[in-house]
Parts: C-alpha cells; structure tokens; sequence
C-alpha cells in the first residue's frame, strides 16, 4: 500500500521538482505511519488488564502479610536479609528504546556481528576458557566420553573439571546448540550439589549443566559465534566455576545457592575477562585464514556497550526503586499510581496514560525486592576486575585470591565479609556507586584507533 501511494504521488509530480517534493511528503507519511503502529502495539502490549491487576496487587499484600506474620516491617526487609545489601535498598532503572541504542551502536562503531563470528568459533573460545582457567586456577576442561543413557541429547558434551594437584573438582555438561523443543534461553543450573559427606569423609563432586542456544556447524564452517554469544558462553561459565570450585559443607549453599546479590558477581567478572584483548588475543582467530582478531575491533566492540550506557543505568535504577516500594510498606495506593510518581522521579521519559508496564515485569514474581542485585553485582565485578585483575588478567595469585575468599563458600559466608576479603577494605556505597558510573567513561584510545585506520 505504502509502495502504490509513493508511486502515485511521484506520477502526479509533472516535473523533477514536483517529484521531490511530493517524494519527502510520502517519506514523511511513511515515517509518521510507522510511528503511529509503534505506538498502537505499545499501547495494547501494555493495556491495563484488570485481572492480571488484581492478581498482581493479591501478591503484594500477601507477601507484606507474610513478612509481617514472621516479624519484618515488610517483605523487602525479609528478602534482603543475608544479602550484601542487608536492607531496603531505594537508590541504586519503559520505554522501547533499546531498539534504537543497537542501531546507534552498529553505525557508529561498525559492530556487525558477521564481521567477527569467523574469529570467534566454539572450539576457538572453548580452548580460550581452558587456558584462561589453568592461569588463574591450574584448572583444565577435559572431554570426556559420557556413557550410555547418561545424556539427553547425542549433541551434550560432558566435561571434567581436573585440578593440577587436587585433581578431579566435578563436571559440566555442555548443552550448547540449539534443537527443537529446547529451552530458548542461556543458564546454568546444578544437578548435584557439592558437599562433605560425613560418613565417607570425601567430598561429594558437583555436577551442573550450562545450556546456550548456539548455531549448528555446517559442512563448511564450524559452530561460529556472535560476540554477544561469546559473552554469554563466558558469562555461564562463571556460574559453572563457582559450582566448580566451591567447597563448603552443606550442598544448599553451594557454588551460586547464595545471596542473589552476590550470585551474578562470578558471571559478571567473566564478561570482562571476554571483552580484554589480552585474554581474547589468546584464542581469537579466523577459522579459515589463522589471522587473530584485531585489537581496533575488540575495542570498538567495548566503546559500543558505553552508548545510552547512563539510560540503561538510569532504566535499571527505576526498575530497581518500583521494586523495592512495591515490596516495602503499603502505600495505599494503587501499582498503577505508584508507577506514574516513581517513573516521574526517577526516570528520564514521561509516563504513557492508560498503560500498565508493571503487569510486564515479570521479574516482581522470582526477585521480588531482589531487583536491584543486578546493578550491585555488576558494581561488586567492576571493583573486582579493576583492583585485582585490570594490570593482569592471567595473574595466578589474584586467581587463587578470588577462588579463596569468594568462589570457595558459596552461601556459606556473609557475602559482604567475601568481598571485603578479595578487595581487602570495606567497600562504602560511594564505591558502589563509582564503580558503575566509572563503566561509563569512554576510552579515548579507541577514538585515535579509529581515526589511524
């Protein structure tokens, strides 16, 4: 329809001029069309749904009864016990505007992820995860054939996580690629547990799986990875070693049963480690022609992350703030008000009438006033990564630290006393929060690397 109106109207244009003017008023009519069906579904995606209103105010007050039956002031207070935020936390955010922060990042630093995927093969990154490991941990994946039955899917790779001098630590099964039926989603979960067993003395090995959704390989290419993949892979990983390399007593706070505000710290920290050409440089290079990925690419890859990086900050603030009031005393008012006042407070784009995103927060239901661990996770990595590993990523005693005071107890531990033990200080929220405004400043180098090329 759009087409024949274009067509139309360069036919009624006598003349070249006529043409272009009545060219720019069909483009403007296109633009303005698209924008009005991008505001229609947007509208019906987040119409307030009078029985899902219900059920989601039910559940608010029959957590607060539930918090305060066990004598908290509110279901917040109960759920951040233990955690390294110990208490209410209303500081440290729905609007569709990730669509377009992906189109500023591949035009402005040419990120295509077809350009990199030839550097980045399964075997390639995997063999980068070995090596990464046995430099900081003396730790290796070893293939090994599982027996029959013992897999759900002929495509399941079973490894065993061997230690150089404490040998066998337990094992990970490796569902990578992507098959019908199967969860689309990238996770880590634990089969068995690790644990000391009392009436043999040894130590019960854990055993978890890591699931990604990854491409096929094809006659002529291997399994080729996007960076996000390649980051996902690593970030899965890290839960796969806090599993791994945890040794606590009792299997219900082992590996990532911990605080979930400490439990995303692991993962996190391995995404940095995927992103330093120091540790990619190691592993990364074309499937066909051996050349390594270049340091320019990797750093723009980097640089593209920090675009709208303070709206996406800002956007899980106020995620993380509606989360914390939803959960903490009741205010007598409706979700609806309360998500119109916060997002005036706290967010930077104004409230939409009419609508009712706080029915699409699914995350209310598994976190409930847990929300925030994501920022204070990633805040813990920062401080991690540039205090303890930025200078060297392949340090061996700063390694053995973070296995030591953080991947050792699992939930066992207050996890504050397990961040204070690797940074060596007490961090203050100060620091929280400059580590997660730090993420933000741009590396002039890769500028200069891109005006030299």
């Amino acid at each position: 329809m759009i087409n024949k109106y274009i067509a139309v109207c360069c036919y009624i244009g006598r003349c070249a001029k006529c043409a272009s003017l009545y060219m720019l008023k069909c483009l403007y009519f296109v633009f303005m069309f698209c924008c009005k069906i991008r505001e229609i579904a947007y509208r019906i995606y987040l119409y307030p749904n009078a029985d899902l209103m219900e059920c989601l105010e039910e559940l608010l007050r029959c957590r607060h009864k539930l918090a305060k039956l066990v004598g908290y002031e509110s279901y917040a207070h109960r759920a951040l016990k233990g955690t390294m935020a110990k208490t209410p936390v209303v500081a440290l955010g729905p609007h569709p505007f990730k669509f377009y922060v992906g189109v500023m990042r591949a035009e402005r630093y040419n990120i295509e992820p077809s350009l990199y995927s030839p550097y980045l093969s399964l075997g390639a990154c995997m063999e980068g995860l070995n090596n990464l490991f046995s430099q900081l941990y003396g730790v290796s994946l070893m293939s090994e054939h599982p027996r029959a039955g013992e897999v759900w899917s002929e495509d399941v790779r079973k490894l065993a996580v061997v230690h150089e001098t404490e040998g066998l630590l337990g094992y990970i099964y490796c569902d990578f690629f992507h098959r019908q039926d199967k969860p689309h989603q990238d996770c880590h979960f634990t089969i068995r547990g690790g644990r000391q067993c009392r009436d043999t003395g040894e130590y019960q090995l854990p055993v978890v799986v890591l699931m990604l959704s990854l491409p096929h390989p094809s006659r002529s290419a291997p399994a080729l990875l996007t960076p996000g993949m390649m980051e996902n892979l690593f970030h899965e990983m890290g839960h796969a070693m806090h599993s791994m390399l945890g040794r606590t007593r009792y299997q219900h706070v082992t590996g990532t049963r911990c605080a979930t505000d400490f439990a995303e710290v692991p993962s996190i920290l391995m995404e940095y480690f995927a992103t330093d050409y120091r540790v990619i440089s190691q592993f990364a290079r074309h499937y066909e022609t051996g050349q390594p990925l270049p340091e320019s690419m990797v750093a723009r890859l980097c640089e593209s992350k920090k675009v709208c990086g303070a709206a996406d900050t800002q956007l899980q603030i106020f995620y993380a703030v509606l989360d914390q009031i939803y959960h903490g005393v009741p205010q007598n008012r409706s979700t609806t008000e309360i998500i119109r006042d916060m997002q005036h407070k706290f967010y930077g784009l104004p409230y939409v009438p009419n609508t009712a995103w706080q029915l699409r927060f699914s995350h209310l239901i598994g976190y409930g006033a847990k929300y925030y661990s994501y920022l204070m996770s990633r805040a813990v990595a920062s401080m991690v990564w540039k205090q303890c590993f930025v200078q060297d990523p392949l340090n061996r005693e700063m390694g053995e630290r973070y296995r030591r005071e953080m991947l050792a107890h699992g939930g066992a531990k207050e996890p504050m006393r397990m961040v204070e033990g690797m940074l060596q200080k007490q961090p203050t929220i100060e620091d929280f929060v400059d580590a997660l405004v730090s993420e933000l400043n741009p590396n002039f180098e890769t500028f200069l690397m891109d005006s030299e090329s």
